[in-house]
């Protein structure tokens, strides 16, 4: 689970606006758990269960050497021998402009640097909070980018509320939805059946005059989709670090699936032009290009149980087929 520390994001993404052009290509590997169709393997927003990219692996890192003082330096090695794309995305996050004004996302976002193991197991946090900062530094304005892969990347418009200049609505409103009683906020309490991310992602009040996480608009939810992926692809690659624990790296991406279609629900039924919005070529293919990806990480670690604490539960709610049929409405406007 990303800790509080990472609201620092959060904040960071209201400063600067909406997130959201389109490139593609592909790379290797494969998935099982069937999602919103089988899919055409190498199109953007249709690949479904066809959708690819090289795994991490679980290579030796004996070659590696430890120091307290090099525990960036050890982390970026450890991504360049299993997760390539991780390295490249912490890259970009301490190469962009926003850690002169913000301090570096390694930095902020680190805690335990005592061992190897332990800088290794935070990757998850650490690749996350770069991404954050690796797409923000791409935006500019209403636009902003999600960077998926160093061949695969969107900039969509108007991702943010009508109150901050873009054409969607406030991610906190997924409280008043039909959904939301089945797995209501933890209210600060670590508890299954709960929705621990619902605290920090979904508060406040769009109509008061105070700023808070859930003013903004689906840009955000998508960006947060983004680095969930990002979150538990690390964990994946370092899986043996989380021996004897568990952690919540599929339940983070599994509620932010359930938000997006939630908030596509919404859209759908409630807000016409938001709706429009999100439906258009680029937000179409930038949501199912998010699903699609997290789902292959999803199916690749089903099997890893220290990544995910209440995942079975959370699968369920997000595969409710009048919810998967919001993405499968998407699918079949970007793939006809």
């Amino acid at each position: 689970m990303i800790g509080m520390k990472s609201l620092f994001a959060f904040v960071v993404l209201s400063l600067a606006g909406a997130l959201g052009g389109c490139s593609s290509s592909d790379g290797g590997g494969s998935s099982e758990k069937p999602t919103s169709g089988a899919g055409t393997a190498g199109k953007v927003g249709c690949e479904g269960t066809a959708y690819t990219e090289a795994l991490p692996t679980s290579d030796d890192l004996s070659s590696l050497t430890y120091s307290k003082t090099q525990a960036q330096q050890y982390m970026l090695d450890a991504l360049a021998i299993r997760f390539p794309l991780g390295k490249y995305i912490l890259e970009g996050g301490l190469s962009s402009t926003l850690p002169a004004q913000q301090g570096s996302c390694f930095d902020r976002f680190i805690d335990d640097t005592s061992s190897g193991p332990a800088v290794l197991k935070q990757a998850s946090t650490i690749v996350h909070e770069c991404g954050h900062f690796f797409d923000l530094d791409k935006g500019s304005g209403k636009t902003g980018a999600y960077v998926l892969r160093d061949d695969l990347e969107f900039a969509c418009s108007d991702g943010d509320t009508t109150t901050r200049k873009g054409k969607t609505f406030a991610r906190s409103l997924l409280r008043k939805d039909g959904y939301y009683a089945s797995r209501p906020a933890c209210v600060n309490k670590t508890a299954e059946g709960c929705d621990m991310y619902a605290d920090t992602y979904l508060d406040g009040d769009p109509t008061d005059a105070t700023f808070e996480s859930g003013d903004q608009g689906f840009n955000s939810v998508l960006e947060e989709a983004t680095q969930y992926v990002n979150s538990l692809a690390s964990a994946y690659a370092f899986r043996d670090a989380y021996a004897g624990t568990r952690a919540t790296e599929r339940d983070g991406i599994l509620t932010f699936l359930w938000y997006i279609e939630r908030y596509l629900k919404i859209a759908h039924e409630q807000y016409p032009d938001a709706y429009e919005v999100l439906s258009s070529e680029c937000w179409r293919q930038a949501i199912l290009s998010v699903w699609d990806r997290g789902w292959f990480y999803l199916n690749a670690s089903n099997d890893v149980s220290a990544l995910g604490i209440d995942d079975a539960a959370l699968e369920t709610l997000v595969s409710d087929a009048a919810l998967v049929a919001e993405i499968d409405a998407l699918r079949s406007m970007e793939c006809k």
